[in-house]
């Protein structure tokens, strides 16, 4: 589930892949029609032209996203430069290699214009030329668009470690604000708590990554829950319902426990007789979806504060998945719902 991350020599596209198989050929059939919309008027009639030409270049494409396919293990470890001259001389000597069999096919099937005098060369020095082109203009376009990527690449990985540190300390501080209230009434409980979140705080603060495992992220939601658990007591209920299987998939650093913390604070907290807290998370299709719903007050005598994490849950969503993962909330008469999405 993590982003492919772009490596800063290998800007040509992963030929070993459909999408970029299907844009070169893509590109070659629009040469296609160019060529054959530039020859002369008289040819222009003869309608199997364009489909002798479309072949011969889907010929080409092929066979080079073959080659640059088996090259790229090598490909990826060179410098640019080194890069683009071997991937242009590829496609130069790919293009040579169609065009001579193409020239003895015309030949043997007695086209006018292969039996001409120096035709072969000429020929031949035609599709060279044509390929110079259209290569120089094609690599330039895949490194523009290489460079590009990287930097955009580059400040989201920039935003999302600002938004990464502002999280954490968001966690921490909190964390202490619940243990400092057991403090009067249960020092040695809060006490033994304090030790649990110095080890807890300890692995997130090791813990560089963009990703955590789920099984860690719901591991520290129900430590988080420990601690309001004696602070509330009775007045907190739980219900978690996890579908099995799920442990191993990835999950955006502390996604789970400010939804969990949002709930508390903002709701159950504020209700005189507490209520119950329900975690939903399953897997849908390609999606993980965690569902976190608690009852609310009428009356919130909380103050600011609200929606920040949740809008920092947003920002790295977006930073990570683009428009595919989401975190969508609405209240009703039954209360609060918090629905986090993300691809698996």
């Amino acid at each position: 589930m993590n982003p492919e991350p772009i490596t800063p020599q290998g800007f040509l596209p992963d030929f070993c892949r459909t999408p970029a198989v299907l844009g070169l050929l893509l590109i070659s059939q629009i040469v296609a029609c160019l060529l054959v919309l530039a020859s002369p008027a008289h040819e222009l009639i003869v309608g199997p032209r364009l489909v002798v030409v479309s072949l011969y270049l889907h010929w080409i494409s092929l066979l080079s996203a073959a080659a640059l396919c088996w090259l790229r293990r090598h490909l990826d470890r060179m410098s640019v430069s080194t890069l683009a001259g071997v991937a242009f001389f590829v496609l130069l000597g790919i293009t040579l290699l169609v065009s001579e069999m193409a020239y003895h096919v015309g030949r043997f099937m007695g086209w006018e214009e292969f039996l001409r005098p120096n035709a072969h060369m000429l020929f031949l020095a035609r599709n060279a030329l044509i390929c110079s082109i259209v290569a120089a203009a094609v690599l330039r376009y895949f490194y523009v668009i290489h460079a590009w990527r990287r930097q955009v690449q580059a400040s989201a990985e920039a935003r999302f470690a600002a938004l990464q540190a502002r999280i954490r300390p968001h966690f921490f501080f909190n964390s202490l604000n619940s243990v400092a209230a057991l403090i009067p009434a249960r020092p040695e409980q809060a006490e033994s708590l304090i030790e649990d979140l110095s080890d807890l705080f300890r692995a997130i603060l090791k813990n560089r990554a963009p990703f955590n495992r789920l099984a860690d992220e719901i591991e520290l939601g129900k430590t988080y829950l420990r601690v309001e658990q004696i602070r509330l007591g009775e007045r907190l209920t739980q219900d978690w319902q996890v579908e099995d299987g799920l442990e191993e998939l990835q999950l955006p650093l502390l996604s789970l426990q400010p939804l969990l913390e949002n709930a508390i604070y903002h709701g159950i907290e504020c209700i005189p007789g507490g209520g119950k807290l329900s975690v939903d998370i399953r897997r849908h299709k390609h999606m993980l979806i965690i569902v976190v719903s608690n009852p609310v007050a009428e009356h919130v005598e909380h103050d600011g504060g609200s929606g920040i994490a949740q809008d920092n849950i947003r920002q790295r969503l977006r930073l990570l998945y683009d428009d595919r993962g989401c975190l969508e909330t609405r209240q009703t008469q039954e209360g609060y719902r918090a629905e986090l999405r993300v691809p698996v």
